[in-house]
Formats: structure tokens, C-alpha cells, sequence
């Protein structure tokens, strides 16, 4: 379009710059984080205080928020708040924020995930607790890794991006992410939309029998994106996991089509509240119900739990207390505060020892 001419909103037609965007460029627009469109929030639930029919607490009295997922394993994972974070890779992120990450977990004894880019050493080691995602790639798969972890998540899904597989853009492929996940060095990565080897839900259970007998025990789950909940569940829970982790929307991405994040998953608080339902009416108390996407301060933390979920995993939240400042570029690699990141340059303006 000329120039002199071109508009790039319009009060009715919302979609008109996008639909010139794909024209132009014959490709589906691709964007970072969380959804735009409007969504139930947590703001819209309020939190009833204590007062006669419940006496508050003083601020000196104790509240033990220690946390037990996967109560019956035989290696349960313990942490002292209900609050984690959750998987992000590296490759999405710089090595820098896993690390900072892994540290700030630490200083309150909550666990850090690894992500679906495998295990980073340095952030392992600078771990509290330390959850190890499985993915269809299969990076950092051996027994060895399977064993020094402290819990095991299988990704089935995630709620920007329901039904497909990830993309790392070549730009973002270093040499040290190319040697954890087994790629060249400056190439694209694709992971599978599913595992090869989980098609039905005998599948699955073999899966989770198999991770609990080469962890030791180990706590496993099963994460997938909010969308046919009890279906899902019912599947889940037939593989007999230790915790199941649910995200809904709006939960964010590195990268993502801009109509599938728009148009996908259904809102976390709807997703916890038939979660929690279903496992209630099953009578299944023994499998930790964790939720996750879009969750950001203590409120929503603490209206999460009253609803039932017994753990919240947090991303956004926790980038932005290392440095995140949402310029909503994570998908090219220019973050200038060296979040989602490989640059060098922007890698060195986050001090992670400070």
C-alpha cells in the first residue's frame, strides 16, 4: 500500500493490519507473550477477611505454607511456599535469567523448572528443588539426569500454543544450546506437536511407570493446556501421576501465531475450578492439582489456592522481578535487558549477582 494512504487501525475492522501484515508477508504473525484479548480476570474475585466467624492472626503468629506435591511418591517434592517457577527453556531465555531464576527460587526454598530446552547445569545447581520437564525432543534424557532431579513433568501442551510443537529460530540456537539439545549450531529447532510414543492413554500410564522406575521414585506429572478439561483429566488420571499441572489462558509464550494464543484455551480461573471438581467427585485427594497461566501477585496466588489448587506455577511474574520490562520482542531475540536473549551484549546487562 502507498504510503500516503496506508491506515493501520480502524475502529470496526480490528483485524485490518494484521490481514495486511500476512498478505505482505504470506506468513502467520508470530508474537511473544500472553493474549491482548480481554479475559476474566482475578481482580473480579474478592477475597472475604477474617473477622468474627474466623478470628484473623497477628502478624507474629506462624502460617506454615510448606507444600508436598505428589504426596504418595516415594521421594515427594517439599517446598516452604505453594509458589514456584515454571517451565521456560533455555533458548527462549538467556542462561543468565535461568540462573537468576534458579537463585531467587532458592532464596525462599521454592522449586525451579527446567524447561522444554533441557537441563542448564548452572541453574540445576543453583536450585532449591529442581523440576525437570520431558518433552517430545527428549533433551537431557538419561538416567543419570532422571535421578538427580527432584520431580518430572511431561509436557503434553501449553495454553498459548495448544496442539503444537515449539520453534527456536536459528538466531537463538548458540553453541551451547545446540550441544543440549542436540542441534546444529544456527539452525531452526522444531519439537513435535505429540510423542511418538504416547497415543492412548496405556501410552501415557507406561510413560509415567517408566519415569517413576528411573527416578527412583521421583515425583511425575502431567501438564497440558486448559481446553477439553475433563477429557483430559480423565485420561491424566488413568496414567496415575503424582501432580497434574493445568495452564490456562492466558498463559504466555516466547512465541507464538498470533490467532492461535488469541483464540485458544480456556481461562485459568474456569480451568481450576472444573479441575478441582473432577478430581473431587472422583474422590482423588492423592494427586496434586498445580495451576498455572496468567497468575501474577500475591492476591491471585492466594484466590488460586481458596479455589483449589494445592500449587501455582508462575513465568511472567517472575521474569519481571528479574528485569522484564514487557517490550514484547522475546521473539527476536533483541530483548535489551537480556531476558530472552542470546545476544552477548544484552546478556551482560543483567547482573545476576547483585
Amino acid at each position: 500500500y502507498l504510503g500516503e494512504w496506508r491506515r493501520t487501525s480502524d475502529d470496526l475492522e480490528k483485524y485490518m493490519e494484521s490481514i495486511h501484515t500476512i498478505s505482505a508477508t504470506r506468513e502467520s504473525i508470530i508474537e511473544p507473550m500472553r493474549t491482548h484479548m480481554n479475559i476474566i480476570s482475578w481482580d473480579d474475585i474478592i477475597i472475604k477477611g477474617a473477622q468474627l466467624a474466623k478470628i484473623p492472626l497477628n502478624k507474629d503468629e506462624q502460617v506454615n505454607t510448606k507444600t508436598i506435591i505428589g504426596p504418595k511418591a516415594k521421594h515427594p517434592l517439599v517446598i516452604e511456599t505453594p509458589i514456584f517457577i515454571t517451565h521456560m527453556s533455555f533458548g527462549a531465555l538467556s542462561k543468565e535469567v535461568k540462573i537468576a531464576l534458579a537463585k531467587g527460587s532458592a532464596a525462599v526454598k521454592t522449586a525451579m523448572s527446567s524447561g522444554e530446552g533441557g537441563i542448564v547445569i548452572e541453574s540445576m545447581n543453583a536450585s532449591y528443588k529442581y523440576i525437570f520437564e520431558y518433552v517430545p525432543n527428549k533433551y537431557s534424557v538419561t538416567e543419570v539426569n532422571l535421578k538427580k532431579v527432584d520431580a518430572i513433568e511431561i509436557k503434553i501442551g501449553q495454553s498459548a500454543k495448544p496442539g503444537m510443537g515449539g520453534h527456536l529460530p536459528a538466531e537463538k540456537v548458540t553453541k551451547e544450546i545446540a550441544k543440549i539439545r542436540g542441534f546444529s549450531e544456527g539452525t531452526d529447532i522444531i519439537s513435535p506437536a505429540h510423542f511418538e510414543d504416547i497415543k492412548n492413554k496405556d501410552d501415557l500410564k507406561n510413560k509415567v511407570d517408566w519415569l517413576r522406575k528411573t527416578s527412583d521414585g521421583k515425583p511425575i506429572g502431567i501438564k497440558f493446556a486448559a481446553g477439553n478439561i475433563e477429557g483430559d483429566l480423565d485420561i491424566a488420571v488413568y496414567a496415575k501421576p503424582d501432580f497434574i499441572t493445568i495452564d490456562g489462558r492466558p498463559g504466555a509464550t516466547a512465541a507464538a501465531p498470533k490467532f492461535v494464543k488469541d483464540t485458544t484455551s480456556v481461562p485459568t480461573i474456569f480451568a481450576l475450578y472444573r479441575a478441582r471438581k473432577f478430581l473431587d467427585k472422583k474422590g482423588i485427594h492423592d494427586v496434586s492439582l498445580i495451576i498455572t497461566g496468567g497468575l501474577r501477585i500475591s492476591s491471585d496466588f492466594t484466590k488460586a489456592l481458596s479455589l483449589g489448587a494445592d500449587a501455582i506455577a508462575i513465568g511472567t511474574a517472575a521474569l519481571m522481578s528479574c528485569a522484564c520490562q514487557q517490550y514484547k520482542i522475546c521473539d527476536t531475540g533483541k530483548c535489551p535487558v537480556g531476558v530472552t536473549t542470546q545476544n552477548p551484549e544484552f546478556r551482560s546487562r543483567l547482573q545476576i549477582d547483585v
